[in-house]
């Protein structure tokens, strides 16, 4: 798991990265943030972190005269801006990647997967590979392809899988347990209740509500918040 801050002057831009991050749980967790850059250096230097997204124009400090204050630079410097004509002072900084805001979605996960290569080579090895899934039910251990999960639905404190092949389980741990596993690039959450194979998504139906009609013909629920996210989640597949 890798660690991160944001430094950012603007509330707006720590929350993106916060929910962004929210997305990849399996790959990161934000551990500090700050609006101010001379706590940011703080911040650095007490956790010493394995990422730091760090804004570039910012008042009385601009992201370059923060990283000439740091004592630790054993980090992967992640510049996220909106100003495109500061890419090359960035890479004279060795930044790792350069995020132009607003921030899409897929650049953000590329960029924690490159990072994740290069840090944790050998778990990133072996997520690449993990293609299946493990689920206990009632008689045992069964081991699913991810890839022919169309649809997991909450059952109280039991999750069931829907299978490309008409196949159910039911498995005795939560959903939030199970999304935790999953492949984030082809798994999506749009309701509490659901989590759905992107790549199964028939069609988008917007009549008395909000709904995902997958591959076996179930019809899922997707609340109204996540319409937006839903609907950018297809466009990536």
């Amino acid at each position: 798991m890798l660690r991160a801050i944001i430094i950012d002057d603007e509330e707006s831009g720590v929350e993106t990265i916060k929910i962004l991050a929210s997305r990849n749980q399996e790959l990161v967790k934000i551990v500090a943030s700050s609006r101010k850059p001379e706590q940011g250096i703080d911040l650095i230097e007490d956790y010493k972190p394995d990422i730091v997204f760090l804004d570039i124009s910012m008042p009385n400090m601009s992201g370059f005269e923060l990283l000439t204050k740091l004592k630790f630079r054993d980090f992967k410097l992640v510049f996220t801006t909106a100003h495109k004509e500061y890419a090359i002072e960035a890479i004279k900084n060795h930044a790792h990647d350069y995020l132009l805001k607003p921030i899409d979605t897929e650049d953000f996960r590329k960029c924690l997967e490159e990072i994740n290569t290069i840090i944790n080579p050998q778990t990133s090895a072996k997520k690449s590979l993990a293609a299946m899934i493990e689920i206990q039910v009632k008689d045992g251990i069964v081991y699913l392809k991810q890839k022919d999960i169309v649809r997991l639905e909450a059952s109280r404190s039991y999750t069931e899988f829907h299978m490309e092949n008409g196949m159910r389980h039911v498995a005795s741990r939560s959903l939030l347990e199970y999304e935790a596993k999953l492949d984030s690039k082809i798994f999506y959450r749009p309701h509490k209740s659901h989590i759905i194979n992107i790549r199964k998504v028939q069609k988008f139906v917007n009549h008395e509500g909000f709904f995902a009609l997958m591959s076996d013909g179930s019809m899922v629920d997707i609340s109204k918040g996540n319409k937006d996210v839903f609907l950018e989640r297809l466009k990536s597949i």
